[in-house]
């Protein structure tokens, strides 16, 4: 098993993939919904698309899920240093 990516800003393992000026096809999305006891209403997290034809986006960039910083060139070095046949998984 292969160790887990390591933010190099923080030493989180947790990151986020952000696309932006996605055009989607055939997308199925789900949004989630949680009641608030505080505010008695339903908050939402957002839609997350769950599966999708196709997706075709102008920029992305890796976040870090704890410190929020770019770590885009981090996770690129890890899915290389994965080998190709675990990167492209």
């Amino acid at each position: 098993m292969s160790k887990p990516f390591t933010c190099p800003h923080c030493g989180s393992h947790d990151y986020a993939i952000v696309l932006t000026g996605c055009k989607v096809q055939g997308a199925t999305i789900e949004e989630s919904f949680s009641w608030d006891p505080l505010t008695s209403e339903y908050a939402s997290s957002g839609p997350i698309i769950t599966d999708s034809e196709s997706v075709d986006n102008e920029a992305g960039e890796a976040v870090c899920s704890n410190c929020e910083k770019d770590v885009s060139d981090a996770v690129s070095a890890y899915e290389a240093s994965l080998g190709p046949e675990v990167a492209e998984a």
